[in-house]
């Protein structure tokens, strides 16, 4: 585990109550606010929050799947927010999005978006690199809106229900020590989300390597244009 990992969950350690403290205070729509707001500003802690409000739910401080319901509902929230930024077409906000996540990264979304949206949408919140991105490609014109909001509820229900399953059952293993649930549940978070950005990197250079080829052949890639 690298020192930013550590660093991460020791800042849990120092913080579970008062985490613990606000997702109690606010609830389903603390949850849902936050989640909400990480589909456009990722450095919410929206996964947190759901993970945070499930350990209390499993505490008896809340409901395991109202906290299922609000992460979903926040997420399908804020992606919808990045779908019609991106629809709106050019603005400070899109421009300022665009700068954030980088103008490469989001080229490379537009591109993969065009070639199959349908898993990218549905697994994009598992992709934290790429996901406002690929919403905000979808909007641009690759999808119309019933259907993007289809793809998206799938994957935030399923985003939200692996965030919520975490921090419960964390909570019923350390039930005496909550402050420990917070620490396990944070670890396997980072754990997690390491294994995904590896997999979102070698999904990146798989992109690029076949627009490569299509750039030697002068022809898509067969396989990249299949069904």
């Amino acid at each position: 585990m690298n020192p930013l990992s550590l660093l991460v969950i020791s800042d849990l350690m120092a913080k579970a109550h008062d985490l613990g403290d606000v997702v109690a205070k606010w609830g389903f729509f603390g949850v849902l606010a936050v989640v909400a707001g990480d589909g456009v500003l990722p450095i919410l802690p929206g996964e947190t929050a759901i993970v945070g409000a499930a350990v209390l739910a499993a505490h008896g401080k809340g409901h395991l799947l109202l906290v299922i319901a609000a992460g979903a509902l926040g997420a399908m929230l804020g992606d919808s927010l990045a779908f019609w930024i991106g629809r709106w077409g050019a603005g400070p906000i899109q421009r300022f999005l665009t700068r954030m996540v980088g103008a490469k990264r989001y080229a490379q979304a537009d591109a993969m978006v065009e070639r199959n949206a349908r898993p990218l949408v549905i697994g994009g919140r598992f992709l934290p690199g790429l996901r406002i991105a690929v919403n905000m490609a979808c909007g641009s014109g690759h999808l119309t809106y019933p259907r993007f909001l289809m793809y998206e509820s799938i994957g935030a229900v399923l985003w939200s229900t692996q965030a919520a399953l975490l921090g419960y059952f964390a909570g019923k293993a350390f039930a005496e020590q909550t402050w420990v649930a917070f620490v396990v549940a944070g670890g396997v978070m980072v754990v997690v989300a390491f294994v995904i950005t590896r997999r979102e990197h070698a999904m990146r250079r798989a992109h690029e390597a076949r627009l490569a080829a299509e750039r030697r052949t002068g022809a898509p890639d067969p396989d990249a244009t299949a069904g």
